[in-house]
């Protein structure tokens, strides 16, 4: 039994939730009142992403999050908001006002325990939960401060319970003024709890959009079904057994490596979103699918499989990295040298030596990338 608990925080993280359980939800052939669509022929092994409850009903393994409930109050009123227990969702009130300090120290603090309740809960539910899936952005307060705090209460609570974070780097000439303050905060956490990070590359995400989709104003639900696909792809080896891919590829995946990328195929396009890791030595296919001619050329395929489902996903190293964290580590320096909005951060518990810190740790991990 293979079974993933997904943690959805802070206004992304949760609209970007919601696309891909709607996604998830078409693959297995679910209807949004969370029943089969042939309850004698199931899709796939949908207990990767669903618990099945006595009645039949398919529900999302999922708590959601956030420190305001305008999102939260939406979901629940949308297409599939029925499927989501309540006892699952989680709530503040003021939210964090784009401060990572206040997310992390403040107002997230006084949910945190309420929100890993939740957590314990859904996870006794589950036969075995593999893995923990925290889906967020970086650039606000709360999926980069209270994200944060999820992030280390997960490491110390289930330490041998495999825990991944799929993030979403924001655009930060269009985001908040303080975002490069929020992402730079937020990764020494990430490097200290979890097992592996997928940045999402908003500004690359939307280039793949326009260039490759070709959408001249993609929306956000543009943007998270791209994001959708790149989960699905991820795990379809787990949910579809006899697709022809061993689920081991999957397991060799889960190692101990820090930052982590995926370019998938779709309909024959490429696309890469984001960078990759120093840790991750080979390309690996993850998915199954037609992979182009031109594409074998330029990877190393580990698996392949006649599938002609024309969807794949890709693990592969690169120095990509080195460019959007350089961008951060500018933004973030010239902010921190004229002292900036640090009085908004030192005000609720923060000192300049956790700046100085993540400045210090951006140069290394940028240096290390480079050397690739």
């Amino acid at each position: 039994m293979r079974e993933i608990l997904t943690i959805q925080v802070g206004q992304c993280g949760n609209n970007l939730a919601s696309t891909f359980w709607e996604g998830a939800m078409l693959e297995h052939q679910i209807q949004p009142d969370g029943l089969l669509i042939d309850p004698l022929e199931p899709v796939g092994n949908q207990s990767v992403y669903f618990q099945e409850a006595s009645n039949g009903r398919h529900v999302p393994r999922s708590v959601l999050v956030d420190l305001e409930p305008t999102i939260l109050d939406k979901i629940r009123k949308g297409n599939i908001g029925g499927l989501f227990k309540p006892e699952n969702i989680v709530s503040g009130i003021d939210g964090a006002s784009n401060n990572w300090a206040k997310g992390h120290y403040q107002e997230g603090a006084e949910i945190v325990d309420s929100v890993m309740e939740a957590i314990r809960k859904q996870n006794e539910l589950s036969d075995e939960t593999n893995v923990f899936k925290m889906v967020h952005s970086l650039g606000g307060g709360t999926g980069s401060g209270l994200g944060s705090l999820i992030c280390n209460k997960l490491r110390e609570e289930y330490m041998k319970t495999v825990f991944f974070n799929q993030v979403v780097l924001p655009g930060l000439e269009t985001d908040s003024v303080v975002a490069a303050y929020n992402v730079g905060l937020t990764l020494p956490h990430l490097l200290e709890a979890s097992d592996q990070v997928f940045l999402i590359d908003n500004i690359a995400l939307q280039d793949v959009c326009v260039k490759q989709l070709q959408l001249p104003k993609p929306t956000f639900t543009d943007l998270n079904k791209v994001i959708t696909d790149h989960s699905l792809c991820f795990t379809s080896a787990w949910r579809f057994p006899s697709s022809g891919v061993d689920e081991k590829i999957i397991s060799e995946l889960m190692q101990p490596f820090k930052f982590g990328s995926l370019s998938y195929i779709k309909n024959d396009i490429v696309f890469n979103l984001t960078c990759q890791t120093e840790l991750l030595s080979k390309s690996v296919l993850v998915s199954t699918g037609q992979i182009p001619e031109i594409v074998k050329s330029e990877i190393q395929i580990v698996s392949e499989s006649s599938n002609k489902s024309h969807q794949s996903a890709l693990l592969q190293c690169s120095k990509n990295v080195s460019q959007p964290l350089e961008k951060l580590r500018g933004i973030f320096q010239k902010l921190f040298v004229r002292n900036a909005f640090v009085q908004y951060y030192i005000s609720l518990g923060m000192d300049h030596l956790e700046f100085q810190e993540c400045l210090d740790l951006l140069k290394g991990l940028i240096s290390r990338y480079e050397q690739q």
